[in-house]
């Protein structure tokens, strides 16, 4: 159907359904939507959490708490930012997925959401937002989704641009580290049968991955090959 963003208190949003992430320790997220969603459940979410166990992450469940205005609340098991080494794009674009599908099978219509992943968990934050507002484009629910910070707010509005590679860095196993206009990095798999790319935001992830002595450095045409893929590849 359609999805709106919002920086209205959650509990203000009118939703069959409200999202709210857990931790491996068993408790809610302590971002900010989440952390009032915890709040208003008191102890009965509290308990509802603890009982449901540990979640895989990139899956959901569903629990009904009283105390707060919504037919359902979804526990979520949202992936955390691994330096771009994990796929963790591609579980955050599946955790999404597996949310609207757990809600198409309670009968749900619609659902309101925080950005999954986002600011508390690492994730390079513009991508987080896109696969978000991408997801919620591909399904039929209603979706609302809360931006606990102004900036996210401001990045739901804003148009994508995918940044260009700005120089090759190195190589290291089975990945070559590439610089981008924006400041990031990102790595291309070397592996001719793969095409995966991901940003990797931070620098430190990077400094380390330089080409090994032993190895040869690649050829011209094999960079030229990786920077293809990239321009190629939606991460």
């Amino acid at each position: 159907m359609s999805y709106t963003v919002t920086r209205d208190d959650i509990l203000n949003i009118e939703a069959e359904a409200a999202v709210v992430c857990v931790e491996i320790s068993l408790t809610a997220s302590d971002a900010p939507s989440c952390r009032r969603l915890s709040e208003a459940g008191g102890e009965e979410l509290a308990s509802a959490i603890r009982r449901q166990g540990f979640l895989p992450v990139g899956s959901c469940a569903a629990v009904e708490i009283p105390a707060l205005p919504y037919r359902q609340i979804l526990l979520c098991a949202a992936p955390r930012w691994c330096a771009g080494k994990s796929n963790e794009l591609l579980i955050l674009h599946r955790c999404y997925q597996n949310l609207f599908a757990l809600c198409e099978e309670r009968g749900l219509r619609s659902v309101v959401t925080p950005f999954l992943s986002a600011d508390y968990y690492r994730y390079p934050r513009d991508e987080a937002v896109r696969i978000a507002l991408v997801e919620a484009g591909n399904t039929d629910l209603q979706v609302t989704f809360t931006a606990d910070t102004e900036e996210l707010l401001a990045l739901s509005r804003t148009k994508f641009r995918k940044p260009e590679i700005v120089s090759y860095i190195g190589w290291y196993r089975d990945h070559a580290i590439f610089e981008l206009d924006d400041g990031h990095y990102v790595r291309v798999d070397l592996r001719p049968e793969k095409r995966d790319v991901a940003p990797i935001p931070y620098f430190e992830a990077c400094f380390r991955t330089g080409n090994n002595p032993l190895q040869e450095p690649l050829p011209p045409a094999e960079i030229a090959r990786l920077k293809q893929i990239y321009r190629e590849t939606d991460w």
